[in-house]
């Protein structure tokens, strides 16, 4: 790192990379684009981690592109907990900071929400994911995966804004 910017280098620019492929996944209303969409953005960022030297991380983005594609398939209950024993699993042994906790966490969260909730409770669940995330990245001083979180947050929170409306006027 030099000064108070993290050194520009292939690492970062596959993360920038992976910025430019997640910023759109969150503005997709239908689940099931979403979960694809996320995948893909996933497995760029375990590249991306793997870079870094960020093997937490790495292994949470990776066991979660997987996870994102088969909750396209299944809401097994079953399957759910084998991604969460596989997140928790492969990411304790890897830890070096406390902070590496946070993806393990927000990764867990997050497949909660995708096997078990649809629409504004999914949204949510995901928001506390992203903030986990976005703590993570900023402390390992990732830029893409930082912007993509926040970016994440604010496109989360816009589409948490619509679905409420769109579920409130539906009841009037």
């Amino acid at each position: 790192m030099n000064g108070l910017l993290p050194e520009w280098d292939l690492a970062q620019a596959v993360g920038m990379f992976g910025f430019a492929i997640g910023t759109t996944a969150f503005l997709h209303r239908d689940g099931q684009r979403f979960r694809l969409h996320l995948m893909i953005f996933q497995f760029i960022m375990c590249g991306h981690f793997v870079m870094m030297d960020a093997m937490v991380a790495a292994f949470g983005s990776g066991i979660s592109a997987i996870r994102s594609y088969s909750s396209t398939k299944t809401q097994s209950t079953g399957v759910m907990v084998f991604f969460i024993v596989m997140i928790w699993g492969m990411g304790l042994p890897q830890l070096d900071y406390l902070y590496e906790l946070l993806p393990i966490i927000g990764s867990t969260v997050a497949t909660l929400a995708l096997f078990k909730f649809q629409g504004l409770p999914m949204r949510l669940l995901m928001l506390v994911s992203s903030c986990c995330w976005v703590i993570n990245n900023l402390l390992m001083g990732s830029i893409g995966a930082t912007l993509m979180e926040v970016i994440f947050i604010f496109v989360n929170l816009s589409t948490i804004l619509r679905l409420y409306f769109a579920q409130s006027t539906s009841r009037a």
